[in-house]
């Protein structure tokens, strides 16, 4: 018999969904954040796996979801790595939703014409558009502190303690055109000199509170199949790093600081716009 207690935490436990996409994922997560606003976000976790190009990845993946019991919802034209990834979740009980080819489909039988199958082809090439790659690009090139020279070219610039959303941030303002790049602070580790060089108002340092970040960090651990009780999550180290960081942001009072705790990643960036539009045009 299963416990009153049992009950309770697989009641708690968080639905995930992963949104699983070829391209940079701008039209499925569209499609999702419209969906999902019907529903309570509380119990719902959003994984994304973009730019999936290969047959190993959608693998991994899928295995992945079947860890966490997750949704797959998808977007991929291509029709050698759709069929894989159909024939994967069914071999694992995963439950997959081709978000836009059922739709292509009903279309292609409707209109008696055969599909592209060229993915992000809904886009019109257009001066946004081109820009948007740039700035995908360049988040990519300067992603955790890589090319610092290349940081007097990004737009906004993100700098914090490891996991507290750095890349993704990064990722998801560069689908709005952004360049953006993001730098890594630790106590034991220098910034590089070229973050003091640009205008500092484009810079944005997050902060996180304790109990987000411990989890944020076991939950990378176990990701690697690394020890949860390492140092690296160990909350009294965690809460000193936290306090060095906060004292560090002290010393550069035209940074605007963001606390990321507990939210989701379109709101803190709808804020980090908000305040960089507001700021640099002062």
């Amino acid at each position: 018999m299963i416990s009153r207690q049992t009950k309770k935490r697989r009641k708690d436990k968080k639905k995930v969904i992963y949104l699983v996409g070829e391209g940079t994922g701008e039209t499925i997560s569209k499609i999702a954040r419209a969906a999902l606003a019907q529903f309570n976000r509380e119990r719902i976790e959003v994984k994304t796996f973009f730019l999936v190009t290969t047959i190993n990845y959608i693998s991994r993946i899928v295995k992945q979801a079947t860890n966490d019991e997750a949704l797959i919802a998808f977007s991929i034209i291509q029709s050698d790595l759709r069929d894989y990834l159909i024939k994967q979740a069914e071999h694992y009980g995963v439950t997959a939703i081709d978000v836009i080819g059922n739709f292509i489909i009903q279309l292609s039988l409707f209109l008696k014409e055969k599909p592209l199958a060229v993915p992000g082809r809904q886009h019109i090439l257009d001066e946004d558009y081109f820009k948007r790659i740039d700035a995908i690009n360049f988040a990519v090139k300067h992603d955790d502190g890589k090319l610092p020279q290349g940081l007097k070219n990004a737009d906004i610039i993100l700098v914090g303690l490891s996991r507290t959303g750095k890349t993704p941030l990064s990722t998801y303002l560069a689908n709005q055109g952004w360049k953006v790049a993001n730098v890594p602070l630790h106590p034991d580790m220098e910034a590089p000199l070229e973050l003091f060089e640009v205008d500092q108002r484009r810079i944005f340092g997050l902060i996180i509170n304790i109990e987000s970040l411990v989890k944020l960090r076991e939950a990378r651990l176990e990701q690697l199949g690394l020890d949860a009780g390492s140092k690296y999550a160990d909350p009294v180290q965690v809460a000193k790093e936290i306090d060095w960081c906060i004292s560090y942001y002290k010393q550069h009072p035209k940074w605007r600081i963001i606390d990321v705790s507990n939210r989701a990643i379109e709101e803190i960036a709808a804020n980090i716009v908000a305040e960089f539009t507001k700021k640099y045009k002062k």
